[in-house]
């Protein structure tokens, strides 16, 4: 008994040890002081175990902000791109380095491999090294002083550095150095990666294994869309208005069509059918009563609509995206007539509002159509729309100040749309509130990632982050769940590539944010239902088991009195 007490208690010991790992990558650092640079060796580590998706950091010496929330945001791309659930597990990562070390991002590359080799239970090739920042999409991004941290790879004892794609090549006073070639000259192997599924190839030998099928339209969307374009499209002859400007926005529009680009279509022609309308009303001259009739009967049909979209029981992710798209339309419209209540007079800076007004809240009326569609069953209740707000507004957050710590004063419209999401979480209007949170989380995303990187590889990074929305699409739709923002802004972030080149990467990152949200909405779960017993067969079995009971008790008795 003592023995097997002991080994119990020896049991219950080893459970943490046994549930927790252990692993170290090296970092490239620089120190600087008063007369140069140079470059120097780092130890990373990290321990994972059991808990509730906290990131903890301790470092010696002490490192800046960014570095610490750089980890931060290496665990959350890990586990995003090797779609792991990772709110059970607590991150412990520790960094020792020499005193002086540069602190900043430049740690989010190694951290991010390092966090992705352990949760998905990979050995790290110990003569590898990288740096470079870690954005959305897995996307790594630039970094400074390359040709030091290569000289301290080389004389650290490594093989191969990975640098950011597009980064071979760094001006050292007027002199453009090859980092490849240099790395020849010191027995080390310099290569550029772009993703973190491409530097783990260097590092464990394997990219990231996906086991999900290719993105397939859902035919009830591509039916919907293209109900929803061809009404638009069909309106734009109806509301006047002839101009060049008209003209090309509806043919693109038919080009994006024939093509099945539905969405696309759709938002070529309301530009077209905004540009018409403010035509329209610019030529007819409305009086003041007219125009101030115009605004009440557009806010009634916006308050109506409204009301019809609040009552609504969301069941699957499709009717969540639906009522944050219809409710942003809705917004919008009557934030015009708001300030549309204020003017004196008609001006065409007022038609021009006014006719903005009463096409956004046309465009909510046809998005309402997506009400309905098929799909999974989720559980969107008041506890996880408040959890799901209160999550992506602290990401969003953390993003945004993190930008902030780099350029102080940027992203104004961002700053407003988080005031809003904060007073709509503390109003209880979680949908609005996180979709707004996720909006800015994007846009905030979008600014470190083409931090530094040169205007030439925009066009990559779109196609990285385009990549990285069409896995989260195909897993969505793995579990019948169909992100319809996510799509449809999909589709939009490809029509403008050739177009806008960074309209289309902020869509594309949009599209990315809001692909993911089915995460915060589990699956309604079946429940197994216990056929109804008739009363008399209870009473039978109740019945017989006292019956057995006692003649079970009676035996003992006997059987004790025979003794």
């Amino acid at each position: 008994m003592r023995l097997f007490s002991a080994l119990f208690v020896i049991a219950l010991l080893l459970v943490p040890a046994v549930s927790a790992k252990q692993g170290t990558i090296k970092l490239l650092a620089l120190v600087e002081n008063e007369e140069n640079s140079t470059g120097t060796l780092a130890d990373l580590s990290l321990e994972t175990g059991p808990g509730m998706g906290r990131v903890f950091l301790d470092t010696f010496p002490l490192t800046k902000i960014a570095t610490q929330v750089s980890l931060r945001f290496a665990q959350q791309v890990a586990c995003s791109e090797l779609d792991k659930d990772c709110s059970g597990t607590d991150f412990f990562f520790a960094i020792r380095a020499s005193p002086g070390i540069v602190g900043g991002p430049s740690a989010g590359a190694a951290a991010a491999v390092l966090a992705a080799a352990m949760v998905d239970g990979r050995t790290l090739d110990p003569g590898v090294a990288i740096t470079g920042t870690i954005n959305s999409g897995g996307l790594i991004g630039p970094v400074g002083g390359l040709k030091y941290k290569l000289e301290a790879a080389a004389k650290g004892g490594l093989r191969t550095v990975l640098i950011p794609s597009g980064t071979s090549n760094v001006n050292e006073e007027n002199v453009t150095v090859d980092l490849i070639k240099l790395g020849e000259t010191m027995n080390l192997s310099v290569i550029e990666v772009a993703t973190l599924d491409q530097a783990l190839v260097y590092f464990t030998g394997s990219a990231i294994h996906r086991d999900v099928p290719e993105f397939v339209i859902d035919p009830a969307y591509a039916s919907r869309m293209k109900q929803v374009a061809q009404d638009l499209c069909g309106r734009t002859p109806t509301l006047g208005g002839d101009d060049e400007d008209i003209t090309n926005l509806s043919y693109t529009a038919d080009t994006y069509f024939a093509a099945g680009e539905y969405y696309a279509a759709a938002s070529y022609c309301f530009r077209a059918n905004l540009a018409a309308r403010r035509d329209a009303l610019l030529e007819d001259e409305p009086g003041f009563d007219e125009f101030q009739d115009r605004i009440a009967s557009t806010l009634l049909e916006v308050l109506r609509l409204d009301g019809e979209t609040s009552r609504r029981n969301l069941t699957t992710v499709t009717d969540l995206q639906t009522f944050m798209l219809v409710k942003e339309r809705l917004q919008e419209a009557a934030e015009s007539l708001n300030r549309l209540a204020l003017v004196e007079e008609v001006s065409a800076g007022a038609l021009s509002e006014l006719a903005y007004a009463e096409e956004r809240a046309y465009s909510a009326t046809t998005w309402s159509g997506f009400f309905g569609l098929d799909g999974a069953h989720v559980t969107i209740d008041n506890e996880t729309l408040q959890r799901s707000c209160l999550s992506k507004l602290g990401e969003a957050e953390e993003r945004y100040n993190y930008v902030q710590s780099f350029f102080p004063g940027s992203l104004k419209d961002t700053r407003k749309k988080l005031d809003r999401a904060q007073r709509d979480a503390r109003n209880g209007l979680f949908v609005t509130c996180l979709h707004q949170a996720a909006q800015s989380k994007a846009e905030a995303d979008i600014v470190l990632s083409v931090t530094g990187v040169d205007e030439s590889r925009v066009q990559d990074i779109i196609g990285v982050k385009l990549d990285a929305t069409a896995r989260s699409l195909a897993r969505a739709q793995s579990k019948d769940i169909f992100p319809l923002i996510g799509y449809s802004y999909y589709e939009y972030a490809k029509a403008l590539r050739t177009e806008d080149e960074y309209s289309s990467l902020l869509f594309a990152e949009y599209a990315n944010e809001m692909s993911g949200l089915d995460i915060y909405f589990p699956k309604q779960k079946k429940r197994f239902a216990i056929p109804e017993i008739p009363a008399s067969i209870v009473a039978a079995f109740v019945l017989g088991m006292l019956l057995g009971a006692a003649i079970i008790s009676l035996g003992r008795r006997r059987s004790s009195k025979r003794r």
